[in-house]
This record gives structure tokens, sequence and C-alpha cells, in this order.
């Protein structure tokens, strides 16, 4: 039990991919102008996180042992899980969504999720649980800076800061409160 929620901390809080790993941060610019846009892109992250650690997971003992050999296989894991959702929730988040959705299915974050899932975990549902870990970090940091981004808008921002620059500040911020907790 302690083992799964130091994981869910670890991936939630001190380790999170857009924060410390800097994976992400295309998401955080482009699908943050609204809290329901960040959870649109949050949902597509866990589906396809959850999607491709399962197949890291059933692909396990195909794969080479060396290292450097198994990233093909891994890009290749993210490439089919990102286009499974996007065949299937593209047509009905594309009519609701005010934003292009369609480079949500396949980014960064979930090719690190991908990289960063063997390194000295057991196979099985530890995989699992690692990729929702991330994957709910990822969506939470999102929807936090949905709401920081609506509440800057409100405030007088000097003129050189606006869009952008302020957002990658409060991330910093953002990141900066959340290294309180790290060991």
């Amino acid at each position: 039990m302690s083992n799964g929620l130091k994981l869910l901390a670890e991936g939630v809080i001190t380790h999170n991919l857009i924060l410390f790993q800097g994976l992400g941060i295309y998401a955080l610019l482009r699908y943050t102008k609204s809290i329901c846009t960040a959870s649109k892109a949050a949902l597509v992250m866990l589906a396809t996180t959850l999607t491709a650690c399962a197949l890291v997971w059933g692909a396990g003992p195909l794969m080479p042992v060396n290292y450097s050999m198994r990233l093909p296989f891994y890009l290749l894991i993210a490439l089919a899980s990102g286009l499974f959702w996007y065949k299937l929730l593209a047509p009905t988040i594309a009519k609701n969504a005010s934003v292009d959705l369609s480079a949500a299915f396949i980014n960064s974050a979930l090719v690190g999720v991908l990289l960063t899932v063997p390194q000295g975990l057991p196979e099985g549902p530890e995989i699992i649980s690692f990729g929702l870990a991330y994957a709910v970090g990822y969506g939470v940091v999102l929807i936090i800076m949905a709401g920081i981004r609506a509440r800057l808008e409100l405030v007088n921002v000097p003129k050189p800061f606006r869009g952008v620059p302020i957002l990658l500040i409060s991330a910093a911020l953002l990141a900066l409160a959340l290294m309180g907790y790290r060991l």
C-alpha cells in the first residue's frame, strides 16, 4: 500500500513530467487556455499512457536487452497508442474542442514516460500504475496552470511578461513550491 502511494506521490509531485522533467511544455503552452481544454488533454494523455504502458508490459519479453535497442520499440509503441486513441477519440473531441487536440495524442511526455518506465521497475502491474501516476501528475499540472492562466488574464501584467513569459514564470514558481516535497 505504501509503495503505491509513494509511486503516486512521485509521479504527481516529486518527478512531475512537465515541471521537473521538462516534457510536455508544448501542452502547457497550448492546452491551458481553458480548464475544459486542459481536462481533455489530460484525459487523452491518461488514455494513451495507460495503453502504451500495457503494450510495454505485454511486449516486454520480446524486447531486446540492450537499452539503446529498446528505443525504437518504445517510439513505435507510443506511436501505436497515440494513433489508436486518435482514431477512436478524435471525432468526438474535435467537434467539442475549441483547440485542435491532434498533437496531444502523441507528445514528448508520452515518450518520456515510456523511456523512464523500465528503469528499475519490475514488469507487471507496476508499469501500469507508474504510467497512471505520471499521467495524473501531467493532468493535474495542466489543470492547475489553466486556472492560473485564467486568473492572470484578470490582473494587470506588464506588457513584456504577457502571454507565454508569465505562464513559464508561473510554472517555474509552481515547480519551486513542489521542490520542497523532494527528498
